[in-house]
């Protein structure tokens, strides 16, 4: 057999042929030693010292053996005296050119094929900022996610996916999302290594399976999916997973800072819109939404979170609507169980209550500039604050919308309803088309929410917005969101007919996010 110049170290020396197999190669797992592999330099087929470079360098190199077995060729030290010149002498150097190279970056996607390396850095440049409303957010996310990614397969492919769905939208195929194969497989990818992930959760720590899991939820969603057991299992996962951890009582998991205070504010985010908007049960015990939920009555500040485009305490109020929403409706299908009148009575009650808290956060939210959190307003520009504030204006009106439609069952041409179906539409014209880094990216649930009661000419304009908030973010979803609404007005039963019971007859599962 002719020697191996690529097999493993043992096969090189006995110079017999290596069928390279890795971990451990054919010869190895047979005779049951260790196989290694490193890299032997040559130098025109003679040893290193007798090579050219060799006797150029002389006797100024050594060799240093940084593992078992694996070595490299560097200068030998120098003495503190040549040393301290060397010192002087980059000093000087450094201040006549602040152009000086000192090293060569290292490239930390190396290991990566060329297509994961295009479409990770698509994702940091471009299809991060469709879930980010200024660039200090969009950085934070990257600098997260992305190393958590280059450690943990499930959240690269998961992260990878994310980006390939915005690429076909970029490329107008947006309606084809579902169906791409690229897309599809690196989802499969995604879920088969989570698996193994989930099997043994001691191998990636407790917050890269909770992004995967939030990633694999935003691709779902992104995607324009309506498979109940597709987005909802995901954040139902995630939620199993944050409750684990806390149990356990990891205390990185627990703090108030880094990646997962932002995992956090991802799944309430979620788990709030869901309430709002969905036609299934809320996620999780509805017995957490309870109205001790509110910031103001827990002693702490109502932030309007800059990542949700809403406040905390509007939140809450969400999840309250979502869980009142859901017992009337199950009241409606089964009234088995349930005493006559005592039903209506209570969310009648609840309804009261609830729009006395969102008047009370308008109220105050127009004497007032809005909190925001720590650090966060000092590097945001004027104008982000001001359409931070319009977007959670506009979702203010559509928490009304769906307390007096959902709960209450006030007709949509009502004044109630109507008025802020308008108000939702003006806030949102005044943020403006952006194609990211703007709140414009968190408008598509109260863009919908009005377009579910607009009338005549509003449905033009929900239209026109719609449209132009897929133009510029990119997301299939923001079009599904559009074409929904063309079914629903054009196969509503009547009046009465809200958008959840919509859902509930065409067994949809669908959120505008």
């Amino acid at each position: 057999m002719s020697r191996s110049f690529t097999g493993c170290t043992r096969c090189k020396a006995r110079r017999q042929k290596c069928d390279e197999q890795r971990p451990t190669c054919g010869r190895c797992q047979t005779a049951n030693v260790e196989c290694k592999y490193a890299m032997q330099l040559q130098w025109g087929g003679r040893a290193f010292s007798r090579s050219r470079f060799g006797a150029c360098v002389g006797s100024n190199m050594q060799r240093l053996e940084y593992s078992p077995g694996e070595f490299i060729y560097t200068t030998k030290s120098k003495s503190k005296a040549a040393q301290a010149q060397a010192q002087a002498q980059a000093l000087a150097q450094t201040q006549s050119s602040s152009s000086l190279i000192l090293a060569k970056p290292v490239d930390p996607f190396s290991s990566l094929s060329n297509d994961q390396k295009a479409l990770l850095h698509h994702f940091i440049n471009d299809a991060s900022q469709i879930t980010a409303c200024h660039s200090g957010m969009q950085q934070d996310i990257c600098r997260m996610i992305v190393p958590m990614a280059l450690q943990t397969p499930s959240l690269l492919y998961a992260t990878t996916a994310l980006s390939a769905i915005h690429i076909q939208a970029l490329h107008n195929q947006s309606e084809s999302v579902k169906t791409a194969p690229d897309i599809a497989r690196l989802m499969a990818l995604s879920l088969e290594h989570f698996r193994q992930e989930l099997q043994n959760p001691s191998s990636k720590g407790s917050e890269a399976l909770v992004a995967t899991a939030r990633t694999l939820c935003l691709a779902e969603i992104h995607s324009g999916a309506i498979n109940p057991n597709s987005w909802r299992a995901h954040i139902e996962g995630a939620r199993a997973l944050m409750k684990t951890s806390d149990a356990a009582g990891e205390d990185s998991l627990r703090s108030e800072s880094g990646f997962r205070r932002y995992l956090d504010r991802w799944y309430w985010s979620i788990v709030s819109l869901t309430a709002l908007t969905g036609n299934g049960p809320p996620i999780g015990n509805t017995s957490e939404f309870a109205p001790s939920d509110l910031a103001c009555q827990r002693g702490l500040p109502d932030y309007l979170d800059d990542y949700w485009g809403f406040t905390v305490d509007l939140a809450a109020v969400f999840r309250q609507i979502g869980a009142a929403a859901w017992q009337n409706h199950q009241a409606e299908k089964d009234p088995q169980g349930f005493i006559e009148g005592e039903v209506e009575s209570n969310v009648e009650d609840e309804a009261a209550t609830l729009e006395s808290s969102v008047r009370h956060l308008m109220d105050r939210g127009a004497s007032s500039e809005p909190s925001l959190y720590p650090g966060v307003a000092e590097g945001l520009p004027a104008e982000s604050v001001q359409q931070l504030s319009l977007c959670n204006e506009a979702f203010q009106h559509s928490a009304l919308i769906q307390i007096n439609r959902r709960l209450r069952r006030i007709p949509t041409a009502s004044d109630e309803v109507q008025q802020s179906v308008q108000r939702i539409l003006e806030c949102t014209a005044q943020i403006g088309p952006s194609s990211g880094l703007s709140p414009w990216v968190m408008l598509t649930t109260p863009l919908f929410i009005a377009g579910c009661e607009a009338l005549g000419e509003d449905r033009d304009t929900v239209r026109q917005l719609l449209a132009s908030l897929h133009d510029t973010i990119r997301v299939p979803n923001v079009l599904q969101s559009l074409k929904f609404l063309e079914q629903y007005w054009s196969n509503q039963l009547s009046e009465e007919e809200d958008w959840s019971h919509f859902l509930d007859r065409m067994n949809f599962d669908f959120i505008p996010y």
